[in-house]
């Protein structure tokens, strides 16, 4: 399992799914990104606490961002700890869900729908499986991932680690699922997309 494609996502977020309790991802794209992107295939997550500030998380997600602090990687390095796959993804054109999908998410009420109507209506909501590796795989920082822009390329695929391991179990992944698909419909991206996945 190895990608050379990197996601900047919230620390928060990305605690949550090390705790086993993987939320929901509304994407929008960051000033130097394309827009409503999707992933294909394997990439890692990278916890970023730029943009991210304790007014933007619902009180009781508070705790998920000082617990992140963990997650940050020495000066002038990268630690990759969390690999990705895309399980499912909607676009979400319709504002009038977006309070249906509190309990799957972090982030206040207005935080969403101001990334909501950011540049033009409408989000991406993706539900990720997630690998945790046993130790983090380090490299040097690469000035050009600097910034604001979401996808980062690694230049070189980097390869998970022996041990790498599911963050959540697959019924809790097949349960918010089916939850999230009577809110919002045929997903763009089914699940069977993300199965079949062979672990190092």
């Amino acid at each position: 399992m190895k990608s050379s494609k990197a996601l900047k996502e919230w620390a928060s977020t990305c605690q949550s799914y090390l705790e086993g309790e993987p939320l929901l991802l509304l994407r929008k794209g960051g000033v130097g990104d394309a827009g409503l992107e999707r992933p294909d295939g394997l990439f890692w997550l990278v916890p970023t606490w730029l943009h991210q500030q304790e007014q933007d998380l619902r009180p009781e997600a508070l705790g998920l961002l000082e617990r992140s602090a963990g997650l940050k990687s020495p000066p002038g390095t990268l630690h990759l700890s969390l690999a990705a796959q895309l399980y499912a993804g909607w676009e979400v054109t319709d504002p009038s869900v977006l309070p249906a999908l509190d309990a799957h998410h972090a982030m206040t009420p207005e935080t969403v729908l101001k990334r909501f109507n950011y540049r033009q209506p409408g989000l991406n909501a993706w539900l990720l499986r997630v690998w945790q590796t046993q130790a983090p795989v380090s490299m040097l920082w690469n000035p050009a991932w600097d910034g604001c822009v979401s996808w980062m390329n690694l230049d070189v695929p980097v390869e998970a680690p022996p041990g790498t391991s599911p963050v959540a179990d697959e019924s809790k992944l097949d349960a918010m699922y089916h939850r999230l698909a009577a809110l919002l419909g045929t997903p763009q991206v089914g699940p069977s997309a993300a199965r079949g996945v062979e672990l190092p």
